[in-house]
């Protein structure tokens, strides 16, 4: 599995341009949006509810945009959607300029953008296995996860700048015209995005929804993945949640520590897609897998023990690449052995229930943290963590190989 076999593909150097360039605008918009918010109502509880929501709306629509996925063009699906993200996101700048911006409409743009964005991820996910060979999802989803990584530490930081020149309205120009970049690129790719032909299905849209859950639970592999992101996730967003506070409140961390000790995260996610990219060709995914867990159980660990900002920062570099090593080898498995008629809907499916243990977690988090002090919590966690990766030897997970990727088996997985 060689890295020139994936950049000589022309569809995928489209696929990987457009998606670079609308990361790079979501990140700029990411941070641009909620300054927008809080500059015309500086208020706190506006800027929660902004969040919520951004969030609401994807999750309520994620298992209905997983059933679209396997029944219309994924392609055309995900042009639709950037096309209406592209206009909603225009309508501020827009009015801003003619005076008429209001708060009320920020929540509806917020609300529509998070709409599309489950329309865009439901048939995302589930196209790169009809653009790469399934040999080489690991370097795919390696690649365009290390786009995600980089516009997340670089699109904040030009936002910033920009908010400063222009406006903050102004700025989400820059994302807008993103969307338009992205819409050419996905017209330009000559694959197409589902190996089976569309149409309508017979049965509706719940019984859709249901096959797809009752996909997840049934194949033990998909099963034990999800199960463990959901753990990861409940526990991750718990710590997550504490992390400023044992810098600001515990450790006495300057403004300029404490951020430096949280940029160690997005460092680290980017180091991990590096590192994912270029272990992927010579380890096997199992054994990759197994790792991931282990590194993921360190870092609350270190943080619970941790006496300098410093050292919470070199934790936050070891939690990212642990977090990005995971996802890039649990999402190219997924994709390898979900047939594709099924792929939208049982991605959706697990989106759906993993995402929902992130404001659980986080609210857990600040509870236990205020009951039982952050030492507590991160020792908690790093425990959890650990118990989840001694819980995989009990698993066929970490006996995954790669050979698995490339066997036709891998697509239709027994149920246990």
């Amino acid at each position: 599995m060689s890295r020139s076999r994936i950049w000589n593909n022309r569809d995928f150097r489209w696929l990987i341009s457009g998606q670079t360039v609308s990361e790079f605008g979501s990140a700029v918009s990411g941070f641009a949006l909620p300054w927008l918010m809080l500059q015309m109502t500086g208020s706190a509880l506006q800027m929660g509810l902004s969040f919520a929501v951004g969030f609401v709306p994807y999750l309520l629509l994620s298992l209905p945009a997983g059933v679209w996925a396997d029944q219309w063009d994924r392609k055309r699906m995900m042009v639709l959607a950037d096309g209406l993200r592209m206009a909603l996101i225009a309508t501020i700048p827009a009015a801003s300029l003619a005076g008429v911006l209001t708060v009320a409409q920020l929540y509806i743009v917020m609300a529509g953008m998070s709409a599309c964005n489950a329309l865009f991820d439901a048939a995302y996910v589930s196209c790169l296995p009809n653009v790469v060979d399934r040999s080489e999802l690991q370097e795919a989803n390696a690649a365009l996860q290390g786009t995600v990584s980089v516009s997340q530490i670089l699109g904040p930081a030009l936002a910033m700048g920009l908010i400063g020149f222009v406006g903050a309205a102004n700025t989400l120009v820059l994302d807008a015209l993103s969307y338009l970049v992205s819409v050419v690129s996905l017209l330009s790719i000559r694959r197409p995005f589902s190996a089976h032909s569309t149409g309508r299905m017979e049965q509706g849209m719940l019984r859709n929804i249901l096959e797809g859950l009752r996909y997840v639970w049934n194949q033990r592999l998909i099963r034990t993945i999800s199960l463990f992101t959901l753990v990861g996730n409940l526990g991750g967003s718990a710590a997550s949640a504490l992390v400023l506070y044992r810098l600001h409140h515990d450790l006495h961390a300057s403004v300029y520590l404490s951020g430096l000790a949280m940029a160690g995260f997005s460092a680290g996610s980017v180091l991990g897609s590096f590192l994912s990219g270029f272990l992927s060709r010579r380890m096997q995914p199992g054994r990759l897998m197994a790792a991931s867990l282990f590194l993921f159980s360190i870092p609350d660990l270190v943080t619970a023990a941790a006496r300098s900002p410093l050292v919470i920062g070199l934790a936050n570099v070891l939690m990212g690449v642990s977090i990005v090593l995971w996802n890039v080898q649990s999402v190219s498995l997924r994709q390898s052995v979900i047939p594709d008629h099924m792929l939208g809907r049982a991605s959706s499916s697990i989106r759906m229930l993993v995402w929902c243990s992130i404001p659980l977690g986080n609210a857990m988090g600040g509870v236990a943290g205020e009951w039982f002090g952050t030492v507590a919590v991160f020792t908690a966690t790093g425990l959890m963590h650990l118990l989840v990766w001694l819980a995989g030897f009990r698993t066929p997970l970490y006996r995954w190989s790669r050979t698995t990727f490339d066997s036709p088996a891998a697509r239709t997985p027994a149920s246990g």
